[in-house]
């Protein structure tokens, strides 16, 4: 190929990338100049349950002055509104971008509760042990605990019971509702018969006693069955006390 004709397909190929750089970025160029017309608010998991509702998020963003409609698309903060989304007590996380077509989503993830806490306040633990409020509207169908609960109590032994409660199948179908009495100590309610489980302290070894407790449902309660007894005492070491 000649030198002239090297030339010019070089000049050719710098002319195709340029044209092909310059429509990429207008799009984008354009975008950035467009105004906001919409804020859509979207709950990603509202199929499951739904705790908070898109037009909450959106009153609530709008009331903390946080509005994008009416802005340029470079204007608008938009890690500075995931970061005002996520202070709502619902709210577990939130992704907020532009579209081509004027609008501003906000994708809402809600924390989900683990547990509830009925006592002298009501609140939910969610899984990331941090105190949700209970809703007026939804009501999650979670454990129940009742009693003398300290918040440090609901985020630490009691969470942790909780968890140690909805990974045994047989526990799990066997317990309706915790309480912690006035010494501290867990009393648990079976979904069956009228009688209760003394258990003591959560932060002794409970997972032991309750072990030699669903060995003597299975084998020593055959005959009489556990619902003839008010209370199933596993406090003390080695002893399982039926009143």
């Amino acid at each position: 190929m000649k030198l002239w004709q090297k030339i010019l397909c070089t000049i050719g190929i710098v002319a195709v990338c340029t044209f092909a750089l310059v429509m990429c970025l207008m799009p984008r160029r354009n975008n950035n100049l467009a105004t906001c017309k919409q804020l859509v608010v979207v709950i990603t998991d509202s199929t499951r349950i739904s705790y908070v509702k898109g037009q909450d998020i959106h009153k609530y963003i709008v009331k903390g002055g946080y509005n994008p409609i009416g802005k340029t698309m470079s204007e608008i903060n938009y890690h500075q509104i995931e970061q005002y989304v996520c202070s709502h007590s619902m709210v577990e996380s939130a992704e907020c971008f532009p579209t081509t077509k004027g609008q501003v989503y906000v994708n809402i993830v809600q924390r989900t509760p683990k547990y509830r806490v009925a006592g002298e306040k009501n609140y939910y633990v969610d899984h990331n042990r941090q105190i949700m409020p209970v809703t007026s509207t939804t009501a999650a169908y979670v454990p129940v605990a009742t009693g003398r609960i300290s918040e440090r109590m609901a985020k630490e032994e009691l969470f942790d019971f909780v968890c140690w409660i909805e990974d045994n199948d047989f526990w799990n179908a066997q317990i309706e509702q915790i309480c912690i009495n006035q010494q501290f100590e867990a009393e648990l309610i079976p979904r069956v018969g009228s009688g209760k489980i003394l258990l003591g302290k959560l932060t002794d070894d409970y997972a032991q006693r309750l072990d030699k407790l669903m060995h003597l449902y299975k084998d020593g309660f055959q005959k009489n069955g556990w619902k003839e007894y008010q209370e199933i005492d596993l406090r003390f070491d080695g002893q399982v006390i039926c009143r």
